[in-house]
């Protein structure tokens, strides 16, 4: 059961910076960093974009990580205090892009 959990949060990780470097190859948003709100609300397309981009990076590199880390502990060999460190910095970058998600609809929208 965990393993799913680890592939989804893989798989949720190598998409978000694919659609963060497609972004920012197209210069469009997608969906995926609007939360389905349309973007013609965005009054700085750009400028959102160049704000979120590293971070989305981030977000993206530290979900597949953890999604990995944690298949290699089911899987593999367990590894409880890695696994331990892990999560503590997993939440820790979600809240700290949820901040940043929530400062860039203030300061983009």
């Amino acid at each position: 059961m965990l393993v799913l959990f680890d592939a989804v949060i893989f798989i949720y990780g190598v998409y978000t910076v694919y659609s963060a470097v497609n972004m920012k190859q197209t210069g469009k948003l997608s969906s995926w960093f609007t939360g389905g709100t349309a973007v013609s609300a965005i009054r700085d397309e750009k400028g959102y974009i160049d704000y979120i981009y590293g971070r989305t990076i981030v977000m993206g590199a530290m979900a597949s990580l953890f999604g990995l880390a944690g298949f290699v502990n089911d899987c593999v060999t367990p590894v409880p205090a890695v696994m331990r460190a892990m999560i503590l910095l997993f939440l820790t970058v979600c809240i700290w892009f949820y901040i940043s998600i929530n400062r860039a609809k203030r300061r983009f929208w």
